[in-house]
């Protein structure tokens, strides 16, 4: 039999004042008024009462008084709450380890609504059997670990933290967990191994490890149980049903921009054949649909094409009821036009000037030209320090320093020894394109007249885009991230009287609009809408936007707006990315960039229960982790007391008739 207390230390005293007072109201001495009678002989009842009321006699039997006692004794025992426990061996300290994983939103759990609900049962359960010499503490872990409740014999303050777990849709790794337990029962060393001085800080604290999990998760094999004692409580069955969408993109096809095709992966992780219809949207519009029929192990590929020149984002769904409806769905989409600033420092170039104004760039690039003696002044110094633009154009002119973002040198080197002319101006007579690289795509430049052009000599890693009789005349190069492109030659110079003079017609070709725009995409970083990229579940999404933007609105179906910063150099990060889905980043009801978060996690959608798990180099085998509950009597010491009082009421009602 064990007991718990459900009063403080002052309610029983209260509860200890109670049963005094009842007997003090039966030594309680009633005041009467004298009256003179006749005779006392019809006075002879009044007479004895005077007997009992006065505080001098002895207290005499009263059955109304030990009903009222055993009233109040029964509901001291009902607050004590005894009962009886199963018998649990213990080392006296437990540490729960409860997955909140995605997988545990697997329904595979007969009268639980998930294997999540059913590992807290089990928990609460366990708690309810801890003795008072007992201690515990809750850790919860998915993709990281987090300590919900430290060492404590509070069965209260354990059920509280319990109550406050959720469900997450995060992949799982155990380590985190299993450090946070390790901590306890396994003390540190002031020092190295071997050191004469070395000294143990803490007594060792051996502790029960109750796993409450589904075992999705890796082998964890380099760290050491040291005295923990492991147990895997093991929740669901081995046989589930679940088809899973493992892998969803889409992107434009880059001859005809206009057509958007999306791919998908569809792979039955399940133990049964599965059939489904996979659904493609187009903000809650249907596209398309296509049947998959795959037996267990097996994947499928699917395709989809349509046209769309915007912006767009796609939902993909499997209308199958299995037991895990998580990877049912997956998100994808197109981002939209970036727009990049570049700023071009010129004496004067006109036909970089209208190449940077097309309709096409002009959509995607905000230029600015300024002087040559711009360089020497402190805000093109902060500018570039920053990082402020995505491109910066040096037309025969070169700063003392290197920017911190990707150039474009016309007609001169960037600054330092590492790169170098080959040779003295001269006729040049191009021989050579590499039609692999996108800056160089569509163009067709062996026609071009160049009056005047130099070789150059670039850094470790260069690669060659342009090459001509006299070496290389278009070179790309690495820089601490960042990337410089140099030309060889002049688009436009000055004559000996100051006058504008053409050193090429390549202004005059069709290639040159188009080569600014190749340049636009791949060195300022302005591409046209492509695929929008995917994160997991709680990752941390990192994205460059425009830096002129204070801020933007992160959002995504069915949920509110969030306002987040962007830096100076239009970096911002975004960590509210717990739900799948498409999320919009818009600025001035303008959509700036979209991204996707999906599970696409081919080990947490394997829902079978692992039988055992590995850890620290020990199996340990599943266990059903079922407590023997406690047997409890307090309501039945209720209802006697109820009875008990209906008699006391009876006996009265009695006597006073």
């Amino acid at each position: 039999m064990s007991w718990i207390s459900t009063l403080t230390a002052g309610g029983w005293v209260l509860m200890i004042l109670v049963p005094i007072g009842i007997i003090l109201l039966y030594f309680l001495k009633l005041r009467r008024e004298p009256v003179e009678v006749p005779s006392t002989y019809l006075w002879a009842k009044t007479i004895e009462d005077l007997h009992v009321n006065s505080l001098l006699q002895r207290l005499r039997r009263s059955l109304l008084l030990f009903l009222q006692l055993l009233i109040v004794g029964l509901a001291a025992l009902a607050m004590l709450r005894p009962g009886i426990r199963g018998e649990m061996a213990s080392q006296g300290r437990l540490v729960f380890l409860l997955d909140t994983s995605a997988s545990m939103q697997t329904t595979d759990v007969p009268g639980h609504r998930n294997r999540f609900e059913r590992a807290k049962q089990l928990i609460g359960d366990r708690i309810e059997t801890m003795t008072d010499e007992e201690t515990a503490m809750l850790v919860a872990f998915s993709d990281r670990a987090e300590v919900l409740q430290s060492f404590t014999s509070e069965r209260r303050r354990l059920r509280d933290a319990l109550s406050r777990v959720e469900v997450t849709n995060r992949s799982t790794d155990v380590l985190g967990a299993l450090k946070a337990a390790d901590g306890l029962a396994n003390p540190r060393r002031t020092s190295e191994i071997g050191d004469v001085n070395d000294v143990q800080v803490a007594d060792a604290k051996p502790a029960d490890l109750l796993m409450y999990s589904d075992g999705g998760f890796q082998n964890v094999t380099e760290f050491s149980l040291g005295n923990l004692i492991p147990e895997y409580i093991a929740l669901g069955t081995d046989s589930p049903t679940n088809l899973a969408i493992t892998a969803f993109s889409a992107e434009r096809n880059v001859e005809k921009p206009s057509e958007v095709q999306a791919f998908a992966t569809v792979v039955n992780l399940g133990s049964q054949p599965a059939t489904a219809t996979a659904s493609l949207t187009l903000e809650e519009e249907l596209l398309d649909a296509s049947g998959v029929d795959l037996p267990p192990g097996e994947q499928v590929g699917l395709s989809f094409a349509f046209e769309n020149d915007e912006a767009v984002s796609l939902k993909l769904s499997l209308d199958i009821d299995d037991d895990f409806a998580l990877d049912n769905v997956a998100f994808a989409g197109l981002t939209p036009l970036r727009t990049v600033s570049v700023l071009v420092v010129t004496p004067g170039n006109t036909p970089l000037r209208l190449a940077l104004n097309t309709p096409k760039a002009s959509k995607i690039c905000v230029s600015e030209f300024v002087a040559p003696a711009y360089l020497s002044t402190d805000a093109y110094k902060q500018r570039s320090a920053a990082g402020a633009d995505d491109l910066i154009i040096y037309d025969r002119c070169s700063p003392e320093t290197m920017p911190i973002t990707n150039t474009f040198f016309v007609g001169d080197l960037p600054p330092g020894e590492t790169w170098k002319w080959r040779t003295d101006p001269s006729g040049v007579v191009l021989v050579d394109l590499d039609r692999t690289h996108p800056m160089m795509r569509y163009l067709e430049l062996f026609s071009l007249l160049i009056f005047k052009g130099r070789s150059i000599d670039g850094p470790a890693g260069s690669m060659e885009l342009l090459g001509a009789d006299i070496g290389p005349m278009m070179v790309l190069a690495p820089r601490d991230g960042y990337q410089d492109l140099v030309l060889g030659f002049e688009l436009v110079s000055e004559d000996g009287s100051g006058e504008t003079q053409t050193n090429t017609n390549w202004y005059a070709e069709r290639s040159w609009p188009v080569f600014v725009l190749n340049v636009l995409r791949y060195l300022a970083g302005a591409a046209e809408a492509s695929g929008a990229p995917s994160f997991k579940p709680g990752d941390t999404v990192r994205l460059r936007l425009e830096s002129a933007l204070p801020q933007v609105t992160v959002q995504h179906a069915g949920s509110e707006p969030t306002m987040v910063p962007v830096g100076p150099s239009g970096f911002t990060e975004i960590v509210m990315t717990d739900q799948p889905g498409n999320y919009q980043v818009t600025a001035k009801d303008r959509v700036v960039d979209l991204f996707s978060i999906n599970l696409f996690d081919t080990r947490e959608s394997t829902i079978a229960t692992a039988p055992s798990v590995e850890l620290g180099y020990e199996s340990v085998e599943a266990a059903s982790g079922g407590v023997e509950k406690r047997k409890e009597y307090w309501r039945w010491l209720l209802l006697g007391m109820l009875a008990v009082l209906a008699t006391e009421w009876w006996v009265f009602a009695r006597r006073v008739g």
